[in-house]
């Protein structure tokens, strides 16, 4: 039997910056954000990556037994400047990690949260959100038909919201992934009567309770991981010869 020699196809870390820069332009980040290469060499090939939410051990080190070249995730491995690289904990010990199993990584932070197609398109997807508006990483909307606030959010797609009820049945709609609270003033002066994020601290949502809106806490994970799925999709479009999956994430919180 002949067997046809397939060429092995692969593409530079540059130009694989390139193509998600045109995605979520990683200008596009907050000033205190830090996107882009987290570690890496841009002249490095790439022949496969992992999308995922975290850097976490978990996600590099399945990453390296799998012979991946990128890892591309949502929360950036630095937010704050190191000052010391003890190899046995913390982003230092991922580092190295990368390094040993030669990994690049990659983060697309608040530059994806506000993209078109990005994180929070994805969640007012998820929220089933009618006449969508982009208001930075904030999204707004309308459900088809106004709703007691317990009702509609038992149908949505996450396990074990927190909802603060404000007592008004829900219709216009605003959401936020990931710690988006400080939002929510936005979302009131939008004509939202609902605000859907995650990591809601409680003075916050007695303040929004107070005036008026109801809150949904969905967690952090849960505002964010529905995008991991949807980028490996994209990404296999856009990286021509290149192996591309998702890795399936598990909240770092459970519940008893």
């Amino acid at each position: 039997m002949l067997f046809r020699s397939i060429p092995f196809l692969f593409m530079k870390l540059k130009d694989v910056m390139k193509v998600l820069d045109a995605m979520a332009p990683f200008d596009g980040a907050e000033e205190w954000d830090n996107v882009g290469i987290m570690v890496g060499d841009p002249a490095s090939e790439v022949r496969s990556v992992l999308v995922a939410l975290d850097p976490s051990i978990e996600v590099i080190r399945g990453a390296g037994r799998a012979g991946t070249d990128l890892i591309l995730t949502h929360h950036p491995l630095m937010l704050q400047p190191l000052t010391r690289l003890d190899l046995s904990q913390g982003v230092a010990r991922k580092i190295s990690l990368l390094i040993q199993g030669h990994m690049s990584l990659v983060s697309m932070h608040t530059n994806l949260d506000k993209a078109a197609g990005g994180v929070a398109d994805e969640l007012a997807a998820a929220l089933r959100l009618l006449e969508v508006r982009r208001c930075g990483a904030m999204r707004t909307g309308t459900i088809r038909k106004a709703s007691p606030l317990a009702g509609w959010v038992r149908g949505l797609p996450f396990p074990q919201p927190r909802i603060c009820d404000a007592g008004r049945p829900v219709h216009r709609v605003a959401a936020c992934p990931g710690s988006g609270m400080d939002y929510w003033l936005q979302a009131r002066e939008n004509g939202c009567d609902t605000f859907v994020t995650g990591d809601v601290r409680y003075h916050a949502a007695l303040e929004a309770v107070e005036a008026g809106m109801n809150v949904i806490d969905v967690g952090h994970f849960g505002s964010e991981e529905i995008i991991v799925k949807p980028l490996a999709a994209r990404l296999k479009k856009e990286l021509k010869g290149v192996a591309v999956r998702a890795h399936r994430g598990r909240d770092v919180f459970s519940y008893l």
